[in-house]
């Protein structure tokens, strides 16, 4: 490729959809990757056994099945190669007694699990169901638009509008709600209120913080309505898709460039640096987190609000990741859970509030949430020839940086804990083990640079981290105070997950201020 119209920095998901968009609109982008493989948190490989393909970290694709990009690009991604494999047990929660809580499509099995679990917990699921309807017609708008915007001052608007049978002084206490005080507004038992706070141990919500509810409130009724989907043959497919389709559409992706430098002159952006190398670019959008990003700005030419902003990102504890493969299916106490995508093992929410505390403490938890995801179940085509499965568990959450020693000389210990945690809920998993891969914090982020500390959301979800405030107040909205250099990933609204929202943000901000359109002024305001 001659010189591009745009240098994008990071071949993850939102740097590979914002070269398509932009692309699509007749730019030419370049994609500079720092690793050997695109995707960054969406890879796959054989982690354990040979002809075994493992999800190295982001597995779950429901919110990318979900998003704008994959409405118009799905067809052609298919024709890519890309395909989804979905189940229709989505997740459940196990607990020391042999009991679960088991949630599928089948509204009326899931409600019949319920009435047979608590007739007080039945009821505040139909209660709170209620509250999921009310709100997610106005959220979803407000998610893939930016924030602020026309677009979610409108959605904010009809949710005020949209109160159907929850009043609206009730959705805000739940929108203001930890996820501890979700449970106990609407179950009765300590295991139902668990199935809650699991889903916000998969951000940085621990039980007690306030806005930790919104993300369990989505996900416990959009999985039901919707499945668990994942990439049939490992997520890496996905990025193997965006790749050839962005190449198609006239862009291009190099790996192994690990930017160095931005240039920047009185006038904006100038170049890209990639080691001696100086590739001249007007345009380019970065999906490195802030901090990472604001480092590759010489200091004289980093703007006041930037550098504030890099400076006061947050990132959360870190994630532990162990991949299993299996001789046979995991031995559950209660063999229904043989079925669901997602087994979350807590047990309670106190643990999972002990856990977070412990994790920022730097001291390794005692008892982990562990998120355990039945990959082979989801995917059958996941085997190895001798007819291993693949199971994938996500630890939360751990400390960063452990204060009795090194991720080097622990991780190993931690892997055979959490072990035994998991043969405590399916007696005899350990003699169907054969064999393991764990990744530490420390592993995370030598294979992707944005999980910082082994953050596998690229920096803390809490209130003042979030929506407008991501990564700062004054540079919400992808663009920065330095003409030509926007931001795109999972350290911008609205966050981490497969999302493919932020990319295609990112790329739409970039061609308004192509056209001129208010681009000076938008501009001189961000430097005030």
């Amino acid at each position: 490729m001659d010189d591009p119209d745009i240098v994008i920095i990071g071949a993850g998901h939102q740097g590979l959809v914002c070269a398509a968009t932009l692309a699509e609109a007749g730019l030419r982008p370049l994609v500079l990757e720092a690793a050997s493989t695109p995707g960054g948190a969406v890879a796959s490989g054989e982690l354990t056994v040979p002809g075994l393909v493992h999800d190295v970290c982001a597995t779950n694709m429901n919110l990318f099945l979900g998003s704008p990009f994959h409405a118009v690009h799905g067809e052609k991604l298919a024709s890519l190669g890309l395909r989804f494999a979905r189940s229709d047990a989505p997740y459940a929660s196990a607990f020391p007694d042999g009991s679960s809580l088991r949630v599928t499509t089948d509204e009326a099995a899931t409600a019949a699990m319920w009435a047979g679990h608590s007739t007080a917990d039945a009821a505040g699921w139909r209660q709170l169901r209620g509250v999921f309807d009310d709100f997610a017609a106005a959220y979803l708008p407000i998610y893939t638009h930016p924030f602020p915007s026309v677009q979610a001052r409108h959605s904010l608007a009809a949710l005020r509008r949209r109160s159907g049978g929850t009043e609206l002084g009730e959705l805000g206490q739940v929108l203001l709600s930890s996820t501890r005080a979700l449970g106990e507004r609407y179950f009765a038992t300590p295991e139902a209120r668990s199935l809650v706070a699991a889903w916000g141990m998969h951000l940085d919500y621990a039980p007690d913080i306030a806005g930790g509810a919104v993300f369990p409130l989505l996900e416990l009724y959009a999985d039901m309505l919707g499945g668990m989907s994942i990439v049939e043959g490992g997520a890496g497919r996905l990025a193997d898709a965006l790749v050839a389709l962005v190449r198609e559409l006239g862009g291009d992706v190099r790996c192994d460039a690990r930017v160095t430098g931005i240039d920047v002159g009185t006038e904006g952006v100038r170049a890209v640096l990639v080691g001696d190398q100086r590739i001249p670019a007007r345009r380019v959008v970065s999906t490195a987190v802030l901090p990472i990003t604001a480092a590759l700005l010489s200091l004289d030419r980093r703007p006041a609000t930037v550098a504030r902003s890099a400076r006061d990102y947050r990132f959360g504890p870190g994630t532990f990741m162990l991949h299993l493969a299996m001789d046979g299916e995991i031995p559950w106490a209660d063999p229904r859970l043989g079925a669901q995508a997602y087994v979350h093992i807590g047990p309670y929410v106190d643990d999972m509030a002990r856990t977070y505390g412990q994790s920022v403490a730097g001291q390794l938890p005692d008892e982990p949430l562990l998120v355990v995801g039945q990959t082979s179940v989801v995917d059958p085509s996941r085997l190895s020839p001798e007819g291993y499965r693949a199971v994938w568990i996500q630890v939360r959450t751990v400390p960063s940086s452990p204060g009795a020693g090194s991720w080097e000389h622990l991780a190993e210990g931690f892997a055979e804990q959490v072990i035994d945690k998991l043969d405590r809920y399916a007696p005899g998993v350990r003699g169907r083990i054969v064999g393991k891969a764990h990744l530490s914090p420390a592993d995370l982020e030598r294979r992707d640079a944005n999980l910082v500390g082994g953050d596998s959301v690229s920096g803390s979800h809490h209130l003042d981290q979030f929506i407008g405030m991501r990564p700062g107040l004054a540079i919400s909205r992808y663009r920065t105070p330095v003409d030509g250099l926007y931001l795109a990933g999972a350290g911008t609204w609205p966050g981490a997950g497969v999302n493919a929202i932020s990319g295609q943000l990112a790329a739409e901000a970039v061609l308004r201020d192509a056209s001129g359109r208010l681009g000076q002024l938008r501009r001189r305001l961000l430097r005030r």
